[in-house]
């Protein structure tokens, strides 16, 4: 059976790195609720790197799970 083009692309991303990237997202949105909790009320600019940060780890760590589900190993069939 052929593979296509992005199952291949898939299968060249390892489930380490995945976790890796995925803890990296986890350490953006932590910075991101630390800057928002500590200077968000100063200042309109950590206001918005709060927000933006958010935004980004919360949709990077969805995107991550998906990879993660869709890379697990699938079991042969009988």
């Amino acid at each position: 059976m052929a593979t296509s083009r992005d199952e291949r692309r898939l299968g060249s991303i390892t489930r380490r790195r995945i976790l890796y990237w995925l803890g990296a997202m986890v350490a953006v949105l932590i910075v991101g609720t630390l800057i928002g909790l500590i200077w968000a009320d100063t200042s309109d600019a950590a206001g918005l790197i709060a927000v933006v940060t958010n935004i980004v780890g919360g949709v990077g760590i969805l995107i991550l799970i998906a990879l993660l589900v869709m890379t697990r190993r699938r079991r042969p069939a009988a």
